[in-house]
Order: C-alpha cells, then structure tokens, then sequence
C-alpha cells in the first residue's frame, strides 16, 4: 500500500477525527497556473486546472475526485459512495463572491467543527462592536434534520447579530450544518439573499484549514471585497486563537453534554458515528437528529 493509501486507512480507522469519504474543499477556483497541489488526510494532490479555475477531472493519481462548488474545488477519494455525504446544491447564479477567507490552525478537527455548531461559540470568541453587543439575550431556535445533518432558524423576532439589522426586518435567517464539517447560513429578506459558506478542511492530523465565503445577490457589494475578506481573517484568526490554545488536550476523552446548549454538539457526533455505521454496512445514511426547539441565554 502506498504511503498516501496508509495514511487515508489510518484515518479511516479511528473513531474521530474527520470522515475520510466526504468533500472537502481544497482550493478556489480562479484563474491562474494551470496545474495546482493541495493537501488532505496527509496526502498530496495534483490535478490540472481548465482557464477558469475549475478542476479538469480527477486528480493526477486517479484516486481523488475533483468538483467545483460555491466557488471552490472539492475533492474525496474516489473509492467512497459518492451519496454520503453530498454536497448541497450549487448557490443561486445571480449571487456574487462578496468576500473569501482562509487561514490554517494546528488544531484537532473535531475542535475546530465544533465551532462550527456550538451556539456559544459566535458571542464568546468574535467580540466586536459592529457585529454583536455584550448584551444578553434569551435565544429560541427550532432545530429539523437535513440531509447528512441538521438545519436551526431562529424563533425570536430578532438576530443577535447587529450587522443582519441592515437587512430588512422581514429577514429569515437559517443556518445548515452539513457532514462533515459545513456551516451553511442563509439570510433572505425581500429582493435580497446572502449565503455565508465555513468550512474545516483536515491537512494532516493536528492541522486544519478554516475557510469562509460569502456570497450576495446585492453586487454593489463585490466593490468591498477586499476589505470583506481581510475582516473575515480577523475572525478567523480569533477562532485559530482558541482552538491553538486548545491544542495537546486529548481529543478522546469522554463526550459530556450538559443542557440545550450542547444538543448541536452532540447532533454533530451522532450524526458523524451514523454516516461512519453507514459507510462500514455499505447501508444508507439514516439521521439520527430529531426536530426539537432549543433555549438558551447567550
């Protein structure tokens, strides 16, 4: 078995850390040097790049499978069910990359995902005043299964994030988490959408790749771009900050979940224990999460 090979049935083998047969991005697309590298579970990839960007085919092995979606390349190995998971479907063509970020942390993977779901996460680590107030507020939100995990849209008249208070008030806003590591919110008002797209991509063990991108259907707003993506690093940078001081405890340790706040946590496991219970019986992914409401004060 060749080194790469050993290091994807390594992480095969463990019980965390992330599904080895799943997307994950790896790369933008965009114009540039037609042949590109990027790294994953350990292993190296190559592949060529058509003039726009986009990948032309698998990779150079023929052991990773190459898409483009949301605007980046994706990529899984070859020899996984391609059904579990799947990727959600392709944005809106009328929005527009308003701002892309990216920023590499040596943290454990679970850690980083877990960032993703914890509904305290957002108030206690992105501190700014534009963004939210140090105010309290009882929050209510309705969780549903979606496929390969779980969809939340809150139940209060109200955001907590002050930015969203420029959208007009009949906005709706609904955030997707999707195996293995996706954070998917969508904010809709009238005449107007948003997708705000984060991602966790496994390098190697111990290293991880935080990715966002948001996309408008309000061009105007391609003209800050720049000053988007720099922002978006600064809030990635204060997630690398935590999950870096993080870093060397013990990933296996006991899971303890205590009360509604840590329900998303723990649909996050069970759901990724189900997609790896599904790929070993070669059986459809069944999800494990129920709708329920959950209350918490953050």
């Amino acid at each position: 078995m060749s080194e790469q090979g050993e290091a994807l049935q390594g992480a095969r083998d463990r019980r965390f850390g992330a599904p080895v047969s799943a997307w994950y991005p790896v790369d933008r697309v965009r114009p540039g040097p037609p042949r590109r590298t990027a790294h994953l579970h350990g292993g190296v990839l190559a592949w060529r790049a058509n003039p726009a960007g986009r990948p032309d085919g698998n990779d150079d092995t023929g052991a990773w499978r190459l898409t483009a979606r949301f605007g980046l390349v994706w990529a899984r190995p070859v020899d996984g069910d391609p059904e579990l998971p799947q990727l959600p479907p392709e944005p809106d063509g009328r929005l527009a990359p308003i701002a892309y970020s990216e920023v590499p942390a040596r943290a454990d993977y679970d850690q980083a995902v877990l960032g993703l779901v914890d509904p305290a996460h957002v108030p206690m680590i992105h501190r700014s005043w534009w963004w939210r107030s140090d105010r309290r507020r009882d929050k209510t939100k309705a969780y549903t299964p979606s496929p390969f995990g779980f969809t939340a849209m809150a139940a209060d008249d109200f955001s907590s994030t002050a930015v969203y208070d420029l959208v007009r008030q009949e906005r709706r806003v609904t955030i997707e988490f999707r195996l293995p590591s996706i954070r998917l919110e969508r904010v809709t008002a009238r005449g107007f959408e948003l997708v705000n797209l984060t991602t966790i991509t496994p390098v190697r063990d111990g290293e991880v790749v935080l990715r966002n991108l948001i996309l408008c259907s309000d061009r105007r707003l391609t003209l800050l771009h720049p000053f988007l993506s720099a922002t978006g690093r600064v809030f990635l940078r204060q997630d690398v900050g935590i999950l870096e001081r993080l870093e060397g405890r013990s990933p296996h340790l006991p899971l303890v979940f205590a009360g509604d706040p840590d329900r998303p946590s723990a649909f996050y496991f069970a759901a990724k224990a189900a997609l790896s219970r599904a790929e070993r019986e070669g059986a459809p992914f069944v999800n494990p999460v129920e709708a329920q409401t959950l209350r918490w004060r953050t």
